[in-house]
């Protein structure tokens, strides 16, 4: 019996410690988020830079918004400054992240072009979203060039439905991998709604409107199972906009 007691009240002891532990842990644990928090907020800023950004350069974003160094972190209006930087048209998001030296950083999340919007005799970027941006030479990206919409239909934000269609194939085609490397120029027409170009020998595809990623999908087996074998050059027009099959045409 007495030794039964002995272990129980050992037992005890031990429990109580696992206690006693686990509460001084959440006491470190929470004054140094205390000493965290306070010390990001009543430090002062010694630097700024801008991490994430590619199109655009971190010496244009910084001209955006007036510098807060030498401000305590807590006085500066950081939402003021995010709405600054996200009229940039190439800056989808922002945050920002402070070191306890002083280092603050905003981290810029970048809208990814879609494709060249070919608008009479001028070019642009167009993003998701209808958000036009400048094309920067030296970083020329090879997506498709769109033909068929106004820039004006493109940033309205009510959409009609010629930017909708074209928005919503681009976008399934971006997930498509033959797809997105076989296709060179698309375009919206009244009559065949999408359409687009082979980057090979121009030929023309008609996926109509809605349901393309199905649509790009029966191109891709297409494309893998009877135009590598026949060539490219064996076909004029190519309408997939038929359910279960493919309706192949020459001039």
């Amino acid at each position: 019996m007495s030794k039964s007691k002995k272990h129980t009240k050992k037992d005890r002891l031990n429990g109580k410690s696992s206690i006693l532990g686990i509460s001084f842990s959440i006491i470190l644990l929470g004054f140094a988020v205390f000493a965290g928090f306070y010390m990001e907020k009543n430090t002062y800023i010694q630097s700024v830079k801008i991490e994430g950004n590619y199109y655009v350069d971190e010496s244009e974003l910084l001209e955006v918004f007036d510098s807060p160094v030498g401000l305590r972190a807590d006085s500066v209006q950081f939402d003021s400054i995010f709405k600054q930087i996200k009229e940039v048209p190439y800056v989808k998001n922002v945050s920002v992240s402070m070191s306890i030296r002083g280092s603050l950083t905003f981290i810029i999340e970048e809208r990814q072009p879609l494709a060249i919007l070919v608008n009479g005799s001028s070019q642009s970027y167009i993003s998701e979203g209808g958000v036009l941006l400048s094309i920067i030479p030296e970083k020329v990206l090879n997506v498709p060039l769109t033909y068929g919409i106004s820039a004006i239909s493109a940033t309205d934000s009510t959409f009609t439905n010629e930017y909708s269609q074209i928005e919503s194939f681009l976008l399934a085609a971006r997930e498509n991998d033959v797809a997105w490397a076989t296709l060179s120029e698309i375009a919206w027409t009244k009559n065949e709604g999408v359409i687009a170009l082979t980057h090979e020998n121009g030929v023309k595809l008609i996926f109509g409107e809605n349901n393309f990623t199905n649509k790009l999908h029966d191109w891709k087996a297409f494309y893998s199972d009877v135009v590598t074998q026949k060539g490219i050059h064996a076909f004029d027009i190519i309408d997939l906009r038929f359910r279960d099959q493919i309706v192949t045409r020459n001039l």
